[in-house]
């Protein structure tokens, strides 16, 4: 058997090395905490904020589907549309033009909706992307985009660490230039993401190649940092990558979840584009290269729902959602009852509103904890994240010095964070804080038990970048 096709324990293929590797590192860490969760009764229990969840509105959520559940017509039982019923695509286009698509129309025609928005990602970059091709990703970024991108598309994230202060172009151009400039030979690019370190070395006589760059993968309001892109940069990466024919894949899935006092409403990559199109560079591109992912999973509490939801006018990506849908399709006596639920205008108005009020009133809590505290961090105005610094507490400025401290904060002070290595921080000793998963309550508690236990004696972060805040 040659060495292309050796075959892994349990007789897989090679490619299946991307998949039995764990998403997410502290994955196993999470699980080992549910056994034993903080709560008023249990004051000593794990505070786990480490899962993009937002719990804080769920029951909401749980009263209006189970009441919209019942009497779904038969025909629910047999196949349909693949990229969705019609039903429940009318009811997400309208929600997307009375929320932050709000100002164009949105055509049904252009939404497909399938089992989650990683499984949209996953579809979007079968279609768009081939083995070893490159997505450029301001960081830090989402720890499970990597998987999203890498397990079955194949297709190498490249990080980038974006200042909205500085123009775009030519931080996309450099990017672009350093993922091109991975040396890869045609055998070796089917495996490249399997060997993990970007830099598949080429086969004897076979002639390197450059990597293509596919796209621009942005997630505004942002995970982890819980900010909204500025304007000004969302129309700089548009104009970037119309001009160098490249994809860009914007991820809104917070879109409804700018809950700050001072807090714009979120406008979408979608509606911008319209609205500067005569000001855009080929702006007849944007039919093919422009894609909004959203979904349930965080903006309506129901991550466990498997509902995502791309909108494209990519007229040959939707045709190809019409088979791939088959794959990763949502069921339809779901489907039926997402429909209802959300085609009651006034119900949806009222849980957004109760949602907003619940996310600020929890993330005013944890601030006010880190400012006590004296932990510098992102001031945040959306999605459910905070980013803090905790350089200060680290024993090294390393990466395996930031891994003994995330250890420790889980063995000695109970409380279970994202560590920054895995959101591609810039440095060693950021971490990203998901404050919705937990009750409010919770929040001062887990910051007050770190900063006992690691505060005590140690000096202040090494300096506050412009977007920080110490209080």
């Amino acid at each position: 058997m040659s060495e292309e096709h050796e075959l892994l324990p349990g007789r897989l293929s090679k490619r299946a090395a991307r998949a039995v590797r764990p998403s997410l590192s502290y994955f196993k860490a999470f699980l080992d905490a549910q056994k034993r969760q903080w709560s008023p009764e249990d004051p000593e229990g794990n505070i786990i904020l480490s899962v993009a969840e937002n719990r804080l509105t769920s029951d909401l959520v749980q009263e209006r589907l189970s009441a919209s559940a019942a009497d779904f017509p038969q025909d629910a039982l047999c196949y349909q549309n693949m990229r969705g019923i019609t039903e429940l695509r009318s009811a997400l286009a309208r929600l997307l033009e009375a929320t932050f698509m709000k100002g164009i129309p949105v055509d049904p025609e252009h939404l497909a909706v399938s089992a989650g928005a990683g499984a949209v990602l996953d579809n979007v970059f079968h279609c768009i992307a081939g083995p070893g091709d490159a997505v450029l990703i301001p960081a830090p970024y989402y720890p499970a985009f990597d998987n999203d991108l890498e397990v079955k598309a194949a297709v190498q994230p490249v990080p980038f660490w974006l200042d909205e202060d500085r123009p775009i172009g030519p931080q996309l151009d450099a990017a672009a230039e350093t993922a091109a400039n991975y040396q890869l030979s045609t055998a070796a690019t089917a495996n490249v993401s399997a060997n993990g370190n970007g830099h598949a070395a080429a086969a004897d006589g076979a002639p390197p190649r450059r990597r293509r760059v596919c796209g621009l993968l942005i997630a505004t309001p942002n995970n982890p940092l819980g900010i909204v892109y500025k304007r000004e940069t969302v129309l700089g990466m548009l104009r970037w990558c119309l001009s160098h024919e490249v994809h860009l894949i914007s991820d809104e899935i917070y879109g409804n979840s700018v809950w700050g006092e001072a807090a714009p409403p979120f406008v979408s990559t979608e509606v911008l584009a319209r609205q500067e199109a005569a000001a855009l560079p080929h702006a007849d591109r944007l039919t093919d290269l422009l894609h909004v992912v959203w979904g349930l999973s965080k903006d309506f509490c129901g991550s466990g729902l498997r509902v995502g939801c791309l909108h494209t006018r990519n007229t040959q990506l939707l045709t190809a959602f019409d088979n791939l849908g088959y794959f990763c399709a949502v069921p339809n006596t779901l489907q039926w009852s997402l429909a209802r639920a959300l085609s009651d205008e006034a119900w949806v108005a009222s849980f957004i509103a109760e949602n907003t009020r619940r996310m600020r009133a929890a993330y005013a809590g944890l601030e006010a904890a880190l400012v006590s505290a004296g932990i510098p961090h992102v001031k945040a105005d959306s999605a459910m994240f905070c980013w803090i610094d905790l350089r200060h507490w680290l024993t090294e400025p390393t990466w395996e010095g930031e891994a003994a401290l995330w250890e420790r904060m889980c063995k000695e002070a109970h409380v279970l964070l994202t560590p920054g290595q895995q959101c591609h921080g810039p440095e060693p000793g950021f971490f990203r804080v998901c404050w919705a998963w937990v009750p409010a309550p919770a929040l001062p508690v887990a910051v007050g038990r770190l900063a006992e236990r690691f505060g005590e004696g140690k000096g202040k972060g090494k300096g506050e970048g412009p977007e920080e805040e110490q209080g």
